[in-house]
């Protein structure tokens, strides 16, 4: 084995004790790259004063760089919004890297303005996301010479006529579902993600229903819902340009059926179960409804399944935890689709909780990681303490004997002492 890794059971990696970053990192993604070496990794998180996303690198999941610019490169004034080209931009939120044909892109949820913020104003649910590319994984993103950028998530306005009918996000901060569907207007989160089966592309992305309620079924299904809309495989940039374009209501949480099956999927898995509960541990409610929670979509393929996995309650609260559909297909993946697999990977406990972050293959280019952060709940509760540090955890695949095989993802509860195995190269 290389020098610093260890060998069990015939294969070298590195046995880590999580976090493998302190401080606050949340909402981690993590880009790999492929190399004539061997691959390299890029991470980016969340930013909560309008500075610019950070970037890191790494050969081995475990020992990360953070490099000397930003993903944007540009000057910042802490606190105030963050002047990229021609707009500015508060809550730079759950960055997106994706290499793509000719390059590289960044999605990243923010609030976006016409003119400078001095302050940033508080989040408002009226961000969207916004995507830029550069030639480098290393950026900057969002070039001089790519004045228009960064774009909003949908299809092409100039050269789409149908764009106000499909999902997008707003030019500018608004609220509410803009007098269309809710599921048509992309909030948060968005990832893009190729499947390397069909190679088709998607948008996952979390939207809200209005605020407060205006129809029934809002008033049932009040909160943050998970979608999918498939891309135009020439530019994925964009939504594709058609009416009929496949789009997927993943998550849905006030769906009884998803909670009866997460709390069934194993033994312990009913613990710590929520998609409504906040900081202080009530039950979080908007306008007097009941409101809930499934957000920060990451996808990817094992052979011949799909899997979306998904976090659920507000992320500051000692319930927030990662579940996980499967499907052997894209349009599997939808709420209400027979056959669909569902269980839990991440569950809370002693006080801590686990979620929003990204599924990555080791080096050894098998075995399948999740790196996403942590918070301590209790201390942000109480004393207001919510920094969420970087972790890693295993995604093991295991046989409940329904004549699927090693599909089902083992769940973890990762506050339980236990060393993380990283496969090398």
């Amino acid at each position: 084995c290389p020098e610093g890794a260890v060998c069990r059971a015939g294969v070298c990696g590195h046995v880590i004790q999580n976090p493998i970053m302190q401080g606050n990192h949340p909402d981690p993604d993590v880009m790999r790259v492929e190399g004539p070496d061997g691959p390299t990794y890029y991470l980016s998180h969340t930013v909560h004063d309008a500075g610019d996303l950070p970037l890191f690198r790494s050969r081995d999941l475990v020992t990360w760089q953070r490099l000397p610019q930003g993903a944007f490169a540009r000057p910042r004034t802490a606190g105030d919004s963050y002047a990229i080209n021609d707009a500015h931009y508060c809550a730079l939120w759950a960055p997106d890297l994706t290499a793509i044909p000719g390059g590289y892109l960044l999605g990243v949820s923010a609030m976006r303005f016409a003119g400078a913020q001095r302050p940033c104003p508080a989040y408002r649910e009226d961000g969207g996301v916004y995507q830029s590319w550069s030639p480098t994984p290393e950026g900057p993103y969002a070039r001089a010479d790519h004045p228009w950028e960064p774009i909003p998530a949908g299809a092409h306005g100039p050269s789409c006529p149908e764009r106000g009918a499909l999902p997008r996000s707003v030019d500018y901060v608004s609220d509410d579902c803009q007098g269309t569907w809710c599921h048509h207007i992309v909030r948060l989160d968005g990832e893009i993600w190729r499947d390397p089966a069909t190679d088709r592309w998607w948008l996952a992305y979390a939207w809200y229903t209005n605020d407060p309620p205006r129809v029934d079924w809002e008033r049932s299904h009040h909160g943050e819902h998970v979608s999918l809309v498939e891309l135009d495989a020439e530019d994925p940039f964009a939504v594709r340009c058609d009416p009929d374009v496949a789009q997927i209501h993943v998550a849905d949480p006030h769906d009884a059926q998803l909670h009866e099956a997460l709390a069934a999927s194993c033994d312990g898995c009913g613990e710590m179960l929520a998609f409504d509960r906040g900081r202080q541990r009530e039950r979080i409610q908007r306008s007097g409804v009941g409101w809930s929670i499934a957000e920060g979509p990451a996808l990817f393929r094992r052979g011949e399944w799909v899997y979306a996995l998904m976090s659920g309650s507000a992320w500051d609260s000692a319930w927030y935890h990662v579940f996980w559909v499967a499907a052997r297909s894209v349009e599997g993946l939808a709420w209400d689709a027979p056959g669909r697999l569902t269980g839990r990977l991440l569950i809370p406990s002693d006080g801590m909780s686990f979620g929003h972050g990204a599924p990555v293959l080791a080096p050894d280019g098998e075995t399948w990681l999740y790196v996403h952060h942590r918070l301590d709940a209790e201390a942000c509760r109480t004393r207001g303490d919510c920094g969420r540090d970087l972790w890693i955890s295993p995604i093991d695949f295991i046989d409940r004997g329904d004549g699927h095989g090693a599909v089902h993802i083992a769940p973890r509860w990762p506050a339980r002492p236990g060393e993380v195995f990283v496969p090398a190269r």
